[in-house]
């Protein structure tokens, strides 16, 4: 017994032995790449109301006149002239309002440049309430360091926290505004594309 004993572990031994010294072993490399595709995010306002605030009202002393009177009530004499009232706080003859919209698009993305061009088209200039109309011009996309019609931005990736935030600049002229309330029918539109 204690001989079958010893040749049963004597077989155990030379097998586990023999395993050991066929072990064998190899690797291999695999290379990972990734294609990313174009791709880019534009956020904008669909719709964006300008509320100006109210300036203060004022009533003008433009001094003393002279008038001759008939005893018909006819009246002459020289009375106010456009040309020489005095000025109020608000004044807008002949000139435009220039108007800064901060934070009113913003890009994100990927392109063959990490960048994009955002460009500003204006379908519709006129903004009207019944005759009294408003008119945009000089309208320009900015990212605080460029601005004009069209300007190349920075992309910085998909991540929202990382997008590239910009205005809109543009000139509005009063000069044919005659009514209070709201005036529309004005529109821009943003285009963004990656390069």
């Amino acid at each position: 017994m204690t001989q079958i004993k010893n040749i049963i572990i004597a077989i155990t031994l030379l097998t586990g032995l023999s395993s050991q010294a066929l072990a064998a072993s190899t690797s291999g490399v695999t290379n990972v790449s990734v294609r990313v595709p174009e791709f880019i995010v534009l956020h904008y306002y669909s719709n964006i109301t300008l509320n100006f605030d109210t300036p203060t009202a004022e009533a003008i002393d433009e001094g003393n006149n002279s008038i001759d009177a008939d005893w018909k009530g006819s009246a002459s004499g020289n009375g106010l002239d456009a040309n020489s009232l005095m000025n109020a706080s608000l004044e807008l003859d002949g000139t435009t309002t220039n108007v800064k919209l901060n934070n009113v698009w913003a890009v994100r993305g990927f392109s063959n440049s990490g960048n994009a061009t955002v460009t500003v088209t204006v379908p519709s200039d006129k903004l009207q309430n019944g005759s009294s109309e408003i008119t945009m011009s000089n309208v320009k996309v900015s990212d605080d360091t460029k601005s004009g019609k069209s300007i190349t931005t920075r992309l910085n990736g998909i991540s929202k926290r990382n997008a590239t935030t910009g205005n809109i600049e543009m000139d509005l002229d009063f000069s044919n505004t005659t009514r209070s309330g709201s005036h529309t029918g004005g529109q821009y539109t943003i285009t963004a594309t990656t390069i």
